[in-house]
């Protein structure tokens, strides 16, 4: 029996909520996205944590479906696989999709404009029709419905975190063929992860940024971290090795080295020593054992257990909230979005930051009860007489 990955499961809490506050810092407060900046550089880096999700994506994918593809690969596996894998992701992308295109039909009903706060107003996008932009445009409807809006020419369109879910999705369709190359010890293949941070430093080099979230550079950019966490969840460690690596000082170490880096300005070397200390930690956090530990016990606890449970939900929904929220509140009374972002004290944007924190877990919490795992189960169960057994284990 496989043992659990536990912390790895906090990690992706942790990192849902930092890109909420990335992309909240444009459209919620951006009143103080100057002044944050000016004091750190955290949230102006969060975009970067999208890649520790595709770090962890291929770790776990490589770690529960090892031993399915250690045979081989055919086609009713990989029949198999990708229909569990479309029934966990693609069930609450549709539901999020479609409240979207309902308020965007709403909004054409009503002929609402586009409206997300002053910064958008400054890059003129307010008032834009329905339909046509800046993110819900009606011919990137079909592509959205079919997974492949992470390599249109438009960055984000409809759910702006859904680029990543189609990204994930390519990286599901050639996971096997991956596997039959990373099945070897991780030694033999030491040349991969040199490639992966060769091609990276490429793409940063070019961009100037690692923010990309379309064409086909936006795919490079996923299966790099997808195959990367694949390649780490191969190495094996000796006796003497787990006991440093099962250490509070390590983690401590590199979670104080990620804060740090982070605090600086977007930089090609900034980029680069996150991703190497993302991939460390994703190495390090899934080969804690159980211990007695304060550390263990502030990072894996059930508080921290549930955000990861309902990351999912949360990274789906806070795309749909600030978005869709901030024009239903703007529709119902614009003088409560101009009183808001009239706001500079500390207290009030906090005291905002704090209740659209809770709306958020509490639309996601629900999400996760009502749509997410019963939709699963009931497309794992309307398909389970073509899924092999031993696909059948996330």
């Amino acid at each position: 029996m496989q043992r659990q990955l536990p912390l790895l499961t906090p990690i992706r809490g942790i990192a849902a909520l930092i890109v909420t506050y990335f992309h909240a810092r444009l459209i919620l407060f951006p009143q103080w996205r100057d002044s944050i900046a000016q004091s750190t550089h955290f949230l102006e880096n969060g975009y970067l944590w999208v890649d520790i999700f595709f770090i962890l994506s291929g770790f776990v994918m490589t770690y529960v479906y090892q031993s399915t593809f250690a045979t081989g690969s055919s086609f009713k596996k990989w029949r198999g696989f990708m229909w569990l894998r479309f029934s966990r992701i693609y069930p609450l992308f549709f539901v999020t999709l479609a409240a979207l295109f309902i308020w965007e039909y709403y909004k054409s009903i009503h002929q609402i404009g586009f409206y997300a706060g002053p910064l958008f107003d400054a890059w003129g996008a307010t008032g834009i029709p329905p339909f046509t932009g800046p993110f819900n445009r009606t011919e990137t409807l079909v592509p959205n419905l079919f997974l492949v809006n992470g390599i249109l020419s438009q960055p984000l369109s409809w759910n702006i975190a859904g680029w990543s879910l189609s990204i994930e999705w390519l990286c599901y369709l050639v996971f096997p063929l991956l596997m039959s190359v990373l099945l070897r010890p991780a030694k033999s293949n030491a040349w991969l992860p040199v490639l992966i941070m060769l091609v990276l430093s490429g793409m940063v080099s070019m961009h100037g940024t690692l923010d990309i979230t379309s064409t086909l550079n936006a795919f490079v950019r996923g299966i790099c971290g997808f195959t990367l966490g694949m390649w780490l969840s191969r190495i094996s460690f000796g006796p003497r090795m787990k006991s440093w690596v099962n250490h509070d000082g390590l983690l401590i170490a590199l979670i104080i080295a990620l804060i740090s880096v982070l605090q600086f300005s977007i930089s090609y070397a900034v980029t680069m020593t996150t991703y190497v200390l993302f991939a460390l930690l994703v190495l390090v956090a899934a080969n804690q054992q159980n211990r007695s530990s304060l550390l263990l016990g502030l990072l894996d606890n059930k508080v921290t257990q549930f955000l990861g449970d309902i990351s999912y939900s949360i990274y789906l929904w806070h795309s749909v909230l600030l978005l869709a929220g901030v024009e239903v509140i703007h529709h119902i009374n614009p003088d409560w979005t101009a009183w808001w972002y009239a706001q500079t004290s500390v207290a009030t944007v906090l005291t905002g930051i704090f209740i659209f924190t809770t709306a958020l877990i509490l639309v996601s919490t629900l999400s996760y009860y009502l749509f997410e795992r019963p939709l699963m189960k009931w497309m794992r169960a309307m398909g389970g007489r073509r899924i092999r057994p031993e696909v059948s284990k996330a």
